[in-house]
C-alpha cells in the first residue's frame, strides 16, 4: 500500500483576503511582502453598485456567462476572508453582497476582526458586527493584529520557506 503524504503542500489553499475599509487596505499594504501568495482586493470589489452588476452580454450572444467582478474573484479563490480593523467603518451592504456572492460560488467566507478595547461598542460598530456574524461562515476575533499574517498563512498553507521573515515578533 502507498503511503500517504500531509505535506503542507497537499493543502495548499488560494485565499482572496478583502479589506473591508481604509484601515485595513493600509495595513495590507504595509503588509504586502508578508503577504505573498495571498491575493489582496482592491477596492474594485469594494461597495459602488455598478461594481456589483454583471458584465454585458456581447451583442453576438456568445460569451461567458453573466457575472461581476466580485463573482470572477469569488470563483477562483478557496477561501475569502474579509478583514477590519476598524468595524464602525464597515459597509454592512457590502458585507451582506460578499456574504451572497461567496454563498453562491460555494466559497468559504472568513471575517478576521481585530477589535483591540471598546471601538465595537459603538452602535455602527455593533451592526457591522451583526452583519458579518450573519454574512460569514466564520469570525476570528484578535486583540491586535500581532497574529493576522500567521493565521492567514495556516489558512493558505502549502510551501513557505521564507514564512518566518513576514511573521517577525511572532514566538514560534
Amino acid at each position: 500500500m502507498a503511503e500517504i503524504s500531509w505535506t503542507r503542500r497537499s493543502y495548499e489553499a488560494g485565499v482572496l483576503l478583502i479589506p473591508l475599509e481604509r484601515e485595513a487596505r493600509s495595513w495590507t499594504g504595509a503588509h504586502a511582502d508578508a503577504l505573498a501568495g495571498i491575493t489582496v482586493a482592491g477596492e474594485a470589489l469594494l461597495p459602488a453598485q455598478r461594481r456589483f452588476e454583471p458584465e454585458p452580454v456581447p451583442e453576438s450572444g456568445e460569451g461567458r456567462a453573466v457575472s461581476s467582478p466580485l463573482d470572477h474573484a469569488m470563483h477562483g479563490a478557496d477561501v475569502v476572508v474579509l478583514f477590519t480593523l476598524d468595524l464602525g467603518a464597515v459597509d454592512r451592504e457590502a458585507v451582506t453582497q460578499l456574504g451572497d456572492a461567496a454563498r453562491l460560488s460555494g466559497t468559504l467566507l472568513g471575517t478576521i476582526v481585530v477589535s483591540p478595547g471598546a471601538r465595537w461598542e459603538r452602535p455602527d460598530a455593533h451592526g457591522a458586527m451583526t452583519s458579518i456574524r450573519e454574512a460569514a461562515d466564520n469570525v476570528v476575533i484578535l486583540k491586535d493584529d500581532g497574529f493576522v499574517l500567521a493565521f492567514l498563512h495556516v489558512l493558505r498553507g502549502g510551501p513557505q520557506e521564507n514564512a518566518r521573515d513576514g511573521l517577525a515578533g511572532v514566538a514560534p
